[in-house]
């Protein structure tokens, strides 16, 4: 049995291999890895943020634990799972790293005249060390999957305006711009990026 551990810098020394990706729904005790990538990959490491970053670390993994625990204690009373957070691993000479996560579930928007349910990519975060290989391509295919299973024909996100390759993943993968929303700050000064809500249509 593979041993998982914490991404490494082995990515940058070996030929990546794209089959080598798996993906599969997070276990409890993997939590830690995916609190470490999202902490890592959202910035909550640099700057005056790392001086709070055990904390980060440790809320999003008691975040994500309560909501694993929560679709645990649904399934067991027969209601169908509407919320999965999914784990990329990569096997490399019996060792596995976990190297990307991302999270899909069913929300329900009460904006329109009659309430309606859509699903939901949130979370995608790919270790550093292991971007642009086609990891996040494999999380998002994956999501695809599970929302057909659960019967849905549509995908939607959000993405920065200065996530630039983020975009241009997206719009490669088929996603479309829906609308656009600028994020209110109490600065004036400071500038935000605008957030930008996109969707793709699944075939059959």
């Amino acid at each position: 049995m593979d041993t998982i551990s914490n991404p490494t810098n082995i990515a940058q020394s070996i030929s990546f291999d794209v089959h080598q990706i798996a993906v599969r729904a997070v276990q409890e005790d993997e939590i830690q890895y995916v609190a470490d990538i999202i902490t890592r990959s959202f910035h909550f490491d640099r700057g005056w943020k790392a001086w709070f970053t055990p904390l980060f670390r440790i809320g999003i993994a008691e975040d994500l634990r309560h909501r694993l625990r929560a679709c645990a204690a649904s399934s067991l009373r027969n209601k169908p799972q509407q919320q999965i957070c999914s784990i990329a691993l990569y096997g490399n000479v019996g060792q596995t790293q976990v190297v990307g996560t991302i999270e899909v579930g069913v929300r329900t928007a009460h904006d329109r005249p009659h309430p309606y349910r859509y699903v939901y990519i949130s979370n995608l975060a790919v270790s550093r060390d292991f971007r642009r290989r086609g990891v996040a391509r494999e999380l998002l295919s994956h999501c695809e999957q599970i929302c057909k299973s659960w019967g849905y024909s549509e995908l939607s996100l959000h993405v920065m305006s200065d996530n630039h390759r983020g975009l241009s993943l997206y719009h490669k993968l088929g996603y479309e711009v829906v609308s656009t929303e600028l994020l209110w700050s109490w600065f004036p000064w400071w500038h935000r990026p605008e957030r930008i809500f996109m969707c793709k249509k699944l075939s059959s």
